[in-house]
């Protein structure tokens, strides 16, 4: 048997975590807003550990993706 070349199996490696890293901080977030809907709606009476730590999930990802935004706009708005 061949075995593949090593510059292969890192390129396959990088596809694969960089799919996993892509995709968890959306899913994460999802759920975290599920919940929190859920806990409203439902007037569950939710740890406030729990709610802080969706909260902060929630604000860092739509945070974090508001300024690569600007930042790409004033990027092309320099050109």
């Amino acid at each position: 048997m061949s075995e593949e070349q090593p510059e292969a199996k890192d390129s396959t490696r990088n596809i694969i975590s960089e799919f996993f890293r892509a995709a968890t901080r959306p899913a994460v977030t999802v759920i975290f807003a599920a919940a929190i809907a859920e806990i409203v709606t439902g007037r569950i009476d939710a740890p406030d550990w729990f709610i802080a730590l969706a909260t902060a999930c929630i604000l860092w990802w739509f945070g974090d993706r508001t300024v690569q935004h600007i930042k790409e706009k004033n990027k092309e708005a320099a050109k």
